[in-house]
C-alpha cells in the first residue's frame, strides 16, 4: 500500500430534502433511536439500510442509541455534536461545514488519551481501556484481550517514545496470537491462505491480510443521491483508518462459546475474521463505538442493550417526622416507602441517570451535617431504592469539595478540600452523568456554578457560571438534553424570572499532557420576561418543553411552555398553590405539589391538556418537592 492518501469521499450524500430537514429531538434519555442530525442519517442510510444491507454485515450497526455535545475545543462554544453506533461514533466538529468525521476511537482507547482538539495536547490522559477488542463484555469474556494489551504494538502519537512500526511481512500467513495478558504465541494451524499478508502501510508501519483488505475494498449495494448503486461500499479510509496495528488471533467468549478470532486494530475501528461464523459475517467491524462508550461512560451502562431507565417517583414529606423533610417512594397508593432517616431535612432535586440500574445516583440536598446549611449529597442505587439503611446503601458528600474559581489561580494552587461550610443546593445532574449544576453560596451569595461529579470521570472544571451577572438569587438550575444549554430562575429583575443560556467552554491552561477547560455563558436570555413570579422550571426529558408554576394569574399554576419561551399554556386552574412541577420520562405527564385538600399531596396531569389523572399521595402531612426525571 503506498502513501497515496485515498480520496475522501466528501460526504455529498445529503439530499435536498434531508439538507432542509429538522433533526429529530434525538435525546440521550428520549427517542435516542433518532438521529440527531440528518448528515449522520444519510451517512448510515448508505450503507446499512435494509434498502441495501440485505444479508451483509453491519458498518454502523441497526441504528443510533446515544448522542450528546462532547467538549471539543475546536468545535463553537467547545462543543460538538456526536452520535454512537455500535461500530463507530460520527461527530460533526463544525456544523457550517457540512463534514461528518469518524472518531480515532481505537487510537484513544489504546493510548488512555481522549482527544478534545485538534492540537494534540488537547487531550485527557485516562487509564487505556480493557475493554475486549472481540467478543462478549469483560466479565463474561476473561479470555480476550483488552485494547490495553496492544499498547506496546500499537501505532499511535507518544511523546515520550517513536511510533512503533512492524516489520513488512508480504506472503506470510498470519499465526501469531496474543492472549488476555498480551502475550504473543503461535498457532502454525491458524496459518490460512486468507491471511496471506498483502499489503503494508508504510503509513503507520503495519501489514493487513488478504481476507481485510478484501473486506476494506468490498464493492456492493449503497444508496448514493436517493438512489441505490452499486459502488465502494465504504471508503475504509474515512470509516476505518489506517492499521495501527498487525494482525493477530485471539481466542474470545463470542456468545456461549470461545472461538479463534483473527483481529486488527486500526484507527477509527477494528476488524474481526470469525471462521465459524456464517458466509456474510466472517468479516466484520468490531464494535468499536460500544467499547469506545464502555470506556468512556462506565457510569452510564450499555444503551444498546437496555431499556430506558426507570424513574421512580420521589417526594419529600414530614408524615414521620412531625417537622423536618424525609425522601420517600411513592408507591402509587396514597402512600410512600422512607428512604432517608437523618436529624434534618432531605430534598431530592436530579438523578445521575444509566443504563445500569446499579449505578443510578440521587442527587439531593440536606441539613444532615449542620441544620443551619443546606449541603449537596449524592445517595448511590441502593440508597436511593430502597433506603439509607439497607445493607450496601451509600452517599457521598458533594459540599466537601471547595472549589475554587481557575480563573483566579493556576490548577496546582487549587485547594480542592475544605471543611468550609455554606448553603449549597439544588443539584442538577448533567445527562452524561459527569457534571453538577449546583447554587453555591461560597462567595456570600447564591451563584450558579459547575461542577465535576465525583469521583471526576470528565475534565476537571469548577467554575462560577454567574460571577459576572448581577448579585441575584439564583434557583433550580436545569440541562438541555444534549448539554448545550442550562437553564435557571432568578430575580435579577425585581421577581423571578427563567432564563437560558448556552454553555461556552475554552481552554484555560495546556500543557503537554492534558488541557483544562473554563465554562461560562454566553447568549443569555429571559424566556418569560413577565411582571409576576415564574418558578421552578424543568426541562420535558426530550428537550422540547418546560413545566414551570407562576402566579402570573393570581395564585401558583402549572404552566409549561416551548423550550424558546413561546406558547406558553396553564395547566392547573384552582384556588389552591400548585407548584414544582416534575416530568415523567417520557415528557406526557408531570407530578406537582398542591394544597388543594387543605395541605400538600402529589398529583399526576396530563401535559398535553392538564388533566389531573392521579393523587399520589393521600394523608394529612405535608407531601411537596416531587422528582421524576430528570
Amino acid at each position: 500500500m503506498s502513501n497515496v492518501r485515498p480520496k475522501i469521499i466528501t460526504l455529498i450524500l445529503i439530499t435536498l430534502v434531508l439538507a432542509l430537514a429538522t433533526p429529530a429531538a434525538a435525546a440521550p434519555f428520549a427517542n435516542r433511536g433518532e438521529f440527531a442530525d440528518p448528515r449522520f442519517a444519510a451517512i448510515w442510510t448508505r450503507t446499512d439500510s435494509e434498502a441495501v444491507r440485505g444479508g451483509r454485515t453491519w458498518y454502523w450497526g441497526p441504528g443510533p442509541w446515544f448522542d450528546y455535545a462532547e467538549f471539543y475545543t475546536d468545535s463553537p462554544n467547545g462543543l460538538r455534536t456526536v452520535q454512537y453506533f455500535d461500530k463507530a461514533r460520527m461527530e460533526i466538529n463544525n456544523p457550517t461545514d457540512g463534514v461528518v468525521t469518524n472518531g480515532l476511537l481505537v487510537v484513544e482507547m489504546v493510548s488512555g488519551r481522549v482527544q478534545l482538539g485538534d492540537l494534540p495536547f488537547h487531550s485527557r490522559q485516562r487509564n487505556c481501556s480493557d475493554v475486549p477488542v472481540a467478543g462478549n463484555p469483560r466479565n463474561a469474556n476473561p479470555i480476550a484481550p483488552g485494547y490495553c494489551q496492544f499498547i506496546n504494538r500499537a501505532t499511535f502519537p507518544d511523546l515520550y517514545r517513536p511510533p512503533y512500526r512492524d516489520p513488512v511481512r508480504l506472503k506470510e500467513r498470519v499465526s501469531t496470537t496474543i492472549d488476555a495478558g498480551g502475550n504473543l504465541g503461535e498457532r502454525p494451524d491458524l496459518a490460512r491462505p486468507e491471511t496471506t499478508i498483502v499489503q503494508y502501510s508504510t503509513v503507520t508501519g503495519h501489514n493487513i491480510p488478504q481476507i481485510f483488505w478484501d473486506f476494506m475494498n468490498q464493492r456492493g449495494r449503497v444508496i448514493e443521491n436517493g438512489r441505490v448503486v452499486t459502488g465502494p461500499i465504504v471508503d475504509w479510509l474515512f470509516a476505518i483508518g489506517y492499521p495501527i496495528t498487525d494482525p493477530y488471533w485471539t481466542r474470545a467468549v463470542v456468545g456461549n462459546a470461545e472461538r479463534d478470532v483473527l483481529v486488527q486494530l486500526f484507527e477509527r475501528r477494528v476488524l474481526t475474521y470469525t471462521p465459524d461464523n456464517p458466509a456474510g459475517y466472517q468479516v466484520e467491524m468490531g464494535n468499536a463505538g460500544q467499547h469506545y462508550f464502555q470506556w468512556r461512560y462506565p457510569h452510564l451502562g450499555m444503551p444498546w442493550a437496555a431499556p430506558d431507565p426507570a424513574m421512580p417517583l420521589i417526594y419529600a414529606s414530614n408524615i414521620d417526622t412531625g417537622s423536618h423533610w424525609e425522601l420517600y417512594r411513592a408507591n402509587f397508593n396514597g402512600s410512600g416507602w422512607r428512604l432517608t432517616f437523618n436529624d434534618a431535612e432531605t430534598v431530592a432535586y436530579s438523578w445521575l441517570r444509566s443504563w445500569d440500574p446499579a449505578q443510578q445516583m440521587l442527587a439531593v440536598d440536606s441539613r444532615r451535617a449542620q441544620s443551619a446549611y443546606r449541603q449537596v449529597y449524592l445517595l448511590n442505587s441502593i440508597a436511593a431504592g430502597i433506603g439509607e439503611t439497607a445493607a450496601g446503601a451509600g452517599t457521598i458528600r458533594v459540599s466537601a469539595v471547595d472549589f475554587r474559581d481557575e480563573r483566579e489561580q493556576p490548577p496546582e494552587q487549587v485547594i480542592e478540600f475544605s471543611t468550609k461550610i455554606v448553603n449549597e443546593f439544588n443539584p442538577m445532574v448533567s445527562p452524561d452523568g459527569t457534571q453538577l449544576l449546583v447554587i453555591s453560596e461560597r462567595t456570600g451569595r447564591p451563584d450558579l456554578n459547575l461542577w465535576a461529579v465525583p469521583p471526576a470521570s470528565s475534565l476537571a472544571i469548577a467554575v462560577r457560571l454567574t460571577r459576572d451577572l448581577p448579585a441575584c438569587r439564583y434557583e433550580t438550575p436545569a440541562w438541555s438534553p444534549d448539554g448545550r444549554m442550562i437553564y435557571w430562575v432568578s430575580d435579577c429583575d425585581g421577581n423571578f424570572e427563567i432564563y437560558r443560556a448556552e454553555l461556552h467552554y475554552r481552554p484555560l491552561v495546556m500543557r503537554q499532557t492534558t488541557v483544562r477547560l473554563f465554562a461560562e455563558l454566553v447568549n443569555i436570555r429571559n424566556l418569560t420576561n413577565h411582571t409576576a413570579n415564574d418558578r421552578f422550571a424543568r426541562v420535558s426529558p426530550d428537550g422540547r418543553q418546560i413545566a414551570f408554576a407562576s402566579d402570573r394569574d393570581g395564585n401558583w399554576e402549572i404552566y409549561v411552555m416551548n423550550a424558546d419561551g413561546s406558547n406558553v399554556r396553564r395547566l392547573t386552574n384552582h384556588a389552591a398553590t400548585d407548584d414544582s412541577p416534575t416530568w415523567s420520562p417520557d415528557s406526557s405527564r408531570l407530578a406537582f405539589a398542591s394544597d388543594r385538600d387543605g395541605d400538600f399531596e402529589i398529583y399526576i396531569l396530563t401535559a398535553s391538556d392538564g388533566a389531573i389523572t392521579q393523587q399520589v399521595t393521600q394523608n394529612t402531612a405535608q407531601d411537596r418537592w416531587p422528582l421524576w426525571t430528570p
